[in-house]
């Protein structure tokens, strides 16, 4: 069990140690109890469910085929037909319905967990060491630095690691308040919009820029860095921090990725964890759109990175793109998949995205599934809806869960580093951006640098300047 209820006193704590002047004992406790939760989920999500008993092996066939026709039923009944890439399953479906899906996706996690028990097999993480800012500096580049921010009802503090030193900052502004900020600005930015000086998303993500980012560079934190590494926490996890709006030296807006190369870790352990043994830096890509019809933009997407990569490549479209495809998936050192991504906020180990059908799979790849992939992949691609959206505040489920959803299952299954999506996100702009990526990753660019050039591109083109066309798009890993 995740331990979530723990963390205002670990935060407490942190207070105690930054008041006594010892910052980096305040960064250490905060990094274990951000470190267990992640790694916790690691070592349970490092289960191979294995059951020789008959029973149980008809039990899950019987659910699966069963969360299989009530999801098919939802579907439609919410109906499809959108240019964005995903939705939700509760949306234009009926209670009915909803309620018997989740009673089976219920019974089947419970069915897991008993399986595991009656002796599947488990590969967990043993005894995994957190890291401490000493760690953390001698990972970092000398224009790197790891922000981790620490979100409590009654405190919000931000650690800044660098090589060197790590310091710390009580920001001025109530959970509520940041919480209000970040879902209006997510409503702004959510259906595209114009680029002019009084688009609507613009006050909200200059604001969150003051509260969240300005005291950083007030305070000289962020001196010589021109890469962030977000550690965010609570509702953090859903703000694109390449959106926030500060200024230039000519008092000009300027985004926070204009300024910066950015990316995600859950934790300061994690993202040293995720570097261990170097993966490789060959191009072998596997690229999947098997909603082709649908969003014909994917199909322009992967088999522009089939052009990128040449015979490196295999890309597979329509039917053929099944989750049988990714039976050899650890042969392959990038993995794309261009198609729908469905967010399951009330069970998130059900969120999914859609392949094709297979004489053997429902063309769901849902969480736990996820979680048995034999990855070895230095980048996994989900350029589809919300992909990087999971449980947390935007769900019935406990706060402290945010990373259970697919950025973490890909994680755990192997992959370094996910580029996940915040919000649905439109079928074409996409398509233009990932070739970009694509291209400066074969060119050899790290994959923070390729993924905030190719926003870059995008904002400085008048037809995709709006963050709705670029900002959503994240990554998260390792070094």
């Amino acid at each position: 069990m995740l331990l979530a209820d723990k963390w205002d006193a670990y935060a407490d704590l942190a207070l105690v140690e930054r008041e006594r002047g010892d910052v980096g004992a305040a960064f250490d406790v905060t990094e274990r109890m951000r470190a267990r939760e992640m790694l916790e989920a690691f070592a349970h999500g490092r289960i191979a469910i294995a059951t020789t008993d008959s029973l149980l092996l008809q039990r899950q066939q019987d659910i699966r085929a069963r969360i299989a026709e009530l999801t098919d039923r939802l579907e439609a009944e919410a109906g499809h037909g959108t240019p964005f890439r995903g939705s939700e399953l509760s949306r234009g479906s009926s209670a009915a319905t909803r309620e018997a899906l989740a009673h089976a996706q219920d019974e089947y996690a419970q069915l897991l967990i008993e399986i595991r028990d009656g002796g599947g097999v488990v590969a967990a993480l043993a005894n995994p060491a957190t890291a401490s800012w000493h760690d953390v500096a001698a990972r970092l580049q000398k224009t790197q630095a790891l922000v981790s921010y620490v979100v409590t009802d009654s405190v919000i503090l931000v650690f800044v690691a660098t090589h060197d030193t790590v310091r710390a900052i009580q920001l001025g502004v109530s959970r509520l308040m940041l919480a209000n900020g970040i879902e209006f600005a997510r409503g702004t930015i959510g259906r595209p919009r114009g680029s002019s000086s009084i688009a609507p998303w613009r006050a909200p993500l200059r604001q969150l820029y003051a509260q969240l980012v300005a005291p950083l560079g007030d305070g000289g934190l962020l001196k010589g860095v021109r890469q962030l590494i977000i550690v965010p926490s609570a509702e953090l996890h859903y703000l694109s921090f390449a959106a926030l709006i500060g200024q230039d030296e000519r008092h000009r807006d300027e985004f926070l990725v204009q300024k910066y190369d950015i990316s995600y870790a859950p934790s300061a352990s994690v993202w040293l964890r995720l570097s261990d043994g170097p993966p490789s830096r060959a191009h072998r890509v596997l690229a999947l759109a098997p909603r082709s019809t649908e969003l014909p933009g994917s199909s322009d997407e992967v088999r522009g990175i089939g052009a990128v990569y040449g015979r490196q490549a295999t890309v597979l479209t329509g039917a053929s793109a099944t989750e049988e495809s990714l039976q050899s998936i650890a042969n392959y050192d990038i993995l794309h998949l261009a198609t729908y991504g469905v967010l399951n906020q009330q069970n998130p180990l059900f969120s999914f995205v859609q392949l094709s059908r297979g004489e053997r799979s429902d063309g769901r790849l849902e969480v736990h599934e996820v979680l048995g992939l034999p990855l070895r992949a230095r980048l996994v691609v989900l350029s589809a809806c919300q992909t990087a959206l999971a449980s947390g505040t935007h769900a019935d489920v406990p706060a402290g869960e945010d990373w259970v959803g697919l950025v973490r299952a890909f994680l755990t299954a192997g992959a370094h580093n996910v580029i996940a999506t915040l919000w649905p996100v439109e079928d074409r702009s996409t398509a233009k951006l990932m070739q970009q990526f694509h291209i400066r990753l074969q060119a050899g660019a790290p994959e923070v640098s390729a993924l905030s050039q190719s926003q870059r591109d995008a904002l400085r083109n008048s037809a995709t300047s709006s963050p709705f066309f670029w900002a959503g798009f994240i990554l998260v890993g390792g070094p």
